[in-house]
């Protein structure tokens, strides 16, 4: 499977406060291709992102749930958003990384995702999760707009509603 992976000053507790990786400088739409991301420990830059691991090791996998533009204000920088995530413990994985963003196979890395046991990233304080979807959209009664599709869709799959897209051709 493959994953994109980085090399982050910041540890676990920033990286799920922040509910994100950022600023990384990629390609959003290949980025949003892939479904899971990968964190190295890097510990070059001081302790300014609080990291938790050894340096160049694998520390994190996460589910991506978005892409989006950094709200660093960096231009052309992105945040890498995800709401699950699974600690994991691969030593010096980072040991011949050039570039500090890089598409890997998980395998390459003895990571098999369906034997980690993931956890929830909490809601930002003052903001509750998205209720669960009692009912699909498509059972919905009466006309149903885009932006009450793209929240119920969101809470379906338990995305952000900026990560949802609907096009409608005619």
């Amino acid at each position: 499977m493959k994953a994109l992976a980085v090399f982050t000053n910041r540890g676990v507790g920033t990286l799920v406060d922040d509910g994100g990786s950022q600023a990384w400088a990629l390609d959003p739409e290949r980025a949003r291709r892939t479904t899971v991301l990968v964190c190295a420990q890097n510990r070059d830059n001081g302790d300014w992102g609080k990291p938790t691991h050894a340096q160049r090791q694998g520390f994190l996998l996460a589910k991506i749930s978005a892409v989006e533009p950094s709200p660093e204000g960096r231009d052309g920088r992105s945040v890498i958003r995800f709401e699950e995530y699974a600690e994991i413990d691969v030593p010096n994985m980072a040991h011949d990384w050039r570039n500090p963003v890089r598409y890997i196979e998980l395998d390459d890395y003895g990571i098999d995702p369906t034997k980690l046991t993931f956890r929830r990233v909490p809601a930002p304080e003052g903001e509750s999760p998205p209720p669960e979807l009692k009912q699909s959209p498509a059972s919905a009664t009466g006309p149903l707009d885009i932006q009450s599709a793209k929240k119920a869709l969101a809470a379906f799959y338990q995305v952000p509603p900026a990560s949802i897209e609907i096009m409608i051709r005619g």
